[in-house]
């Protein structure tokens, strides 16, 4: 989902996360502190937090194409893959009930219409 580059000083960990899923964007409903995989948005404030449960102290910014990700962790290269699991765990949850969403409606719609029209299809 990602391509990951990694600087590390002063006990900050700074992982760049760049997208290589065609359908994961930076950004998108006219709005640019979200990601959008698969249509299903994403806040950076809710990635933000869920991080910063798993991880401590975490800033994320969204930099010419890229997410970045702030921990201070003097192990940087111990976070990285987590990092980036978590990170694609939560889009693809997100994907996923965007997905059972979309059913539920359409299920909804097929029941609608079958009792708008009668039992044998008049």
């Amino acid at each position: 989902m990602f391509e990951v580059k990694v600087e590390s000083e002063d006990g900050v960990c700074k992982i760049k996360l760049f997208p290589s899923d065609p359908e994961l964007e930076i950004g998108g409903y006219g709005r640019d502190d979200i990601l959008v995989f698969k249509g299903a948005p994403v806040s950076i404030s809710a990635l933000e937090k869920m991080l910063e449960r798993e991880f401590g102290n975490t800033i994320i910014t969204l930099k010419g194409g890229s997410v970045e990700v702030e921990v201070q962790r003097t192990d940087c290269m111990l976070l990285i893959e987590e990092v980036a699991d978590a990170i694609r765990e939560m889009m693809e949850n997100a994907a996923r009930d965007l997905d059972e969403i979309e059913d539920a409606i359409k299920r909804s719609l097929e029941k609608f219409v079958r009792r708008s029209v009668g039992r044998n299809g008049d």
